[in-house]
């Protein structure tokens, strides 16, 4: 959680940030209230009183007759690495510019609030949020270990337990890419799963349905949700698993989708499915089990194209139109003849021995092979 999140919250929607703007990335794990701790004979009481990475809540009374105190809770706070504090203004309302200065200088945020507010409800929102926010990066991470471990039955069973939802038998799996969804409100579409969870991979929103029967309305039932958010998350692209027994297959539905979803934005669909993938398949099961000899292969064909202009591109095109030579030169707004040119300029670089179409083959490995890599390490 951070100062910035905080102020996220519906109970902080009327604070307002009167110095240290530049530091509400700070990173937040409590709530404190200040009441008596800066007032002269209770230092002891001060060391013990305020955690690291805190944000104190204060009605800044010890200071009301010693202004001066102001000053030397800022530098306390520092030395206490205190995130920021926030004070209600009932004995001041607003405090001295040399106070806001130091607080900037030490840069600590300074947050106003002075509405109907109580103490004890803010710390009760933020510590709630704070509780949300770690299930969700802890259902991320399994997700993440799911999708990208390649673990046995045991360590995925015992990841599922973890995961505390309610599966059923079979499972499928959709991911749905979309430049909105770091900031889209997950949240809101739980309601209208039955079964099974929601959460962010990557630039992804991983959509898992469960059900007894593996036939299932799935996709249906997935068209039906993503109605709820479509316009918001628009444009999206959707990748979709097959139908697997959740307790067996889990991890591999995850996957299935992500690639799907890897495919649907490398072939520019906006929904594609895991089983329509043909010898993508064989390249997926090469770059999990021999990464090292893909890494080889990509560098031997990929590092002679990026030594002349355009090369790389025009051969991305190239595979992805599918050798249609007109088609890519109006992707590239030039000539067909140039498209040609460079064609066969790659061929006798890479390939000198081998007919057109044999090196179009060879070619679409190498580039699918890239790509998906290229999509893998984001």
């Amino acid at each position: 959680m951070t100062v910035q999140n905080f102020l996220e919250l519906p109970i902080t929607k009327d604070f307002e940030v009167v110095a240290g703007e530049d530091f509400l990335h700070k990173k937040m794990k409590n709530v404190e209230i200040l009441d008596f701790e800066f007032i002269k004979g209770f230092e002891g009481t001060r060391e013990k009183m305020f955690t690291e990475n805190s944000l104190v809540l204060t009605s800044l009374l010890f200071a009301q007759h010693e202004p001066e105190l102001l000053m030397d809770m800022v530098e306390r706070f520092a030395d206490l690495h205190i995130s920021a504090f926030a004070y209600k203004p009932v004995i001041y309302k607003d405090l001295p510019s040399e106070v806001l200065e130091l607080a900037v200088e030490k840069e600590i945020p300074v947050l106003k609030f002075g509405g109907d507010e109580f103490f004890e409800d803010i710390i009760f929102q933020a510590m709630n949020y704070r509780t949300r926010a770690s299930q969700v990066e802890f259902l991320e991470t399994t997700v993440a270990r799911l999708i990208e471990d390649d673990l046995d039955r045991e360590t995925q069973s015992t990841l599922m337990r973890q995961l505390n939802r309610p599966f059923e038998t079979y499972a499928y799996v959709v991911s749905i890419s979309s430049p909105h969804i770091a900031s889209y409100n997950l949240f809101r579409l739980e309601p209208f799963l039955r079964t099974g969870l929601i959460t962010r991979y990557k630039q992804q929103m991983i959509m898992v349905m469960t059900n007894h029967s593996s036939s299932a309305p799935f996709h249906e039932r997935m068209m039906e949700i993503l109605q709820i958010c479509k316009k918001e998350l628009a444009p999206i692209q959707i990748g979709m698993s097959n139908v697997h027994e959740t307790e067996q297959d889990l991890a591999k539905a995850l996957q299935e989708a992500c690639y799907a979803n890897i495919f649907a934005n490398l072939y520019n669909q906006a929904i594609f499915s895991y089983d329509t993938l043909k010898t993508e398949k064989l390249l997926i099961e090469l770059m999990k089990k021999q990464p090292s000899f893909v890494k080889r292969y990509i560098d031997e064909w990929i590092e002679p194209l990026e030594e002349w202009d355009h090369f790389l591109e025009t051969a991305i095109s190239y595979v992805l139109q599918e050798g249609n030579i007109k088609a890519v030169a109006e992707l590239h707004y030039c000539h067909p003849n140039t498209i040609r040119y460079r064609i066969t300029k790659m061929k006798t670089i890479l390939s000198p021995e081998v007919n057109e179409m044999q090196f179009f083959e060879q070619l679409s490995v190498a580039i699918k092979l890239y790509l998906l890599k290229k999509h893998l390490d984001l």
